[in-house]
């Protein structure tokens, strides 16, 4: 028989350089034209000047987070030239590569994907059409919601309010969350530091209110259902509760975001009774200091009725991690202070001291494997534990990621004949972990993770486990 060679291994796409994306940003502007999105439209000219350096600084080989990203910045922030210098958070995205297109207005603009309904803000809906990949607003959830964007508002005072000329801060929209997430990430140090003891993760099962009397249209209705039935098969676990607000003892709140998508000729006949019904769902997270990220309903579903996630002042990386099961993208974490922990035994997920770990506030951050260096050995422990100790093979484990205070508490939870020390990972990084100041005990050579040993364990009883 005749076979065929393998196909060829693809050839990786190489990213636009940033004055080619810029070239492209202009032309989807002609393509799209909304002039009325924008007070401010730089010279193709001027934001060609800004791509050219970036792709210099490029090509001289300085890392450029954000090279071949252009932004758009609501009025509501200031840019360089109106007035001379420009926010700091908007400084901050300009020096990782980003260019700035433009500024954006509020009024009662088109939405992205029907022109005859209403879309919030001139930020959220350069977006949605591709003409820029991130934008700067102060204009909330909402506007993301109206144009299927995300929008992501940190806790109050994480960025600077420097050049920001509005009390609800800034939020920053994106097409997913992982741009968003980066930029969020290279704006963050402003006016208020994480607490010591913040929680960083919710655990495999987070408790998420939501709020039982709800007033939506239909389509809104159906969206948010097939949300909470989405969040449910994740494993969260979902309860109704009288008023929006985050109840003792739940992680999260999440709400949709409007209650309906309304068109243009009500706003204009009833502006503010339009405006006071889109906000309702989510007016109150100001007042109360929530940090809010906002997601389609679907990842790439152009319908406006997305859901919001509200989580507690410093508890910013629980929203994200929410929000990924909407979006099914990745989420690295948040710039929080905090010390990862390797371990192996009883304190991975699905084991019996997994517990202590996620009533800290520890975050899952993934499997991980040592090198060829390492073996493990049962302890006389109750429930049972490995040690770990020097050997000649590769053990997997888990990272987790706990905040300064949450980590002094957990070592001091290890006891004899526990200690923190560091262990090599295949990846060529040492990471603090979990290990045994003894090697006493039966080897467990056979097995490369505790889970195997369980898994013998469970099934042929107790005999001699090397």
């Amino acid at each position: 028989m005749t076979t065929l060679p393998p196909d060829p291994d693809p050839v990786p796409t190489t990213p636009p350089s940033a004055t080619q994306r810029v070239i492209a940003a202009f032309e989807r502007l002609t393509e799209a034209a909304r002039p009325e999105l924008w007070t401010t439209l730089r010279a193709v000219e001027d934001v060609l000047v800004d791509a050219k350096a970036v792709d210099e600084r490029v090509k001289a080989g300085e890392r450029l987070p954000l090279a071949g990203t252009v932004l758009a910045v609501h009025d509501s922030i200031d840019v360089e030239g109106v007035p001379d210098t420009s926010a700091t958070v908007v400084a901050r995205l300009t020096s990782a590569g980003a260019v700035v297109l433009g500024r954006t207005g509020t009024g009662r603009l088109a939405a992205a994907w029907d022109r005859t309904k209403v879309g919030g803000n001139g930020a959220a809906v350069a977006v949605a059409l591709g003409i820029v990949d991130l934008a700067l607003s102060t204009g909330g959830a909402v506007p993301a919601a109206l144009n299927a964007v995300v929008a992501v508002k940190p806790t109050r005072g994480l960025l600077p309010a420097t050049g920001v000329r509005a009390d609800d801060g800034v939020s920053v929209y994106a097409t997913g969350l992982r741009p968003a997430h980066r930029a969020l990430t290279l704006m963050t140090g402003g006016d208020r530091t994480w607490p010591a003891d913040v929680r960083l993760g919710a655990g495999e099962h987070p408790r998420i209110a939501y709020p039982r009397d709800l007033c939506l249209s239909e389509a809104a209705s159906l969206a948010f259902k097939a949300t909470i039935a989405r969040l449910t098969a994740s494993g969260a676990v979902l309860e109704p509760v009288p008023e929006a607000r985050i109840p003792d003892g739940f992680d999260a709140l999440v709400v949709p975001t409007v209650p309906d998508h309304p068109g243009i000729a009500e706003a204009l006949a009833d502006p503010d009774g339009v405006g006071h019904r889109l906000a309702s769902c989510t007016a109150f997270a100001n007042l109360l200091d929530l940090a809010a990220v906002t997601v389609p309903v679907l990842p790439g579903d152009r319908r406006p009725f997305g859901v919001t996630f509200l989580t507690r002042a410093f508890e910013d990386q629980i929203g994200l991690d929410l929000a990924t099961v909407c979006t099914d993208e990745p989420m690295t974490p948040y710039p929080e202070p905090g010390v990862d922990v390797v371990v192996f035994g009883a304190h991975l997920r699905g084991q019996p001291l997994n517990g202590e770990l996620t009533a800290l506030g520890a975050r899952f951050g993934g499997p991980v494997r040592t090198i060829e260096g390492y073996r493990m050995v049962l302890l006389d422990t109750d429930p049972p534990q490995p040690g770990v100790v020097p050997g000649s093979a590769s053990l997997d484990g888990e990272r987790w990621r706990l905040s300064p205070a949450a980590f002094e508490r957990f070592a001091a939870t290890l006891g004899e004949p526990f200690e923190l020390d560091r262990v090599e990972l295949d990846d060529g990084s040492a990471a603090l972990a979990v290990r045994s100041r003894v090697a006493d005990g039966p080897g467990l050579d056979r097995y490369e993770s505790w889970r195997g040993y369980v898994r013998f364990a469970s099934t042929a009883g107790p005999r001699d486990p090397g």
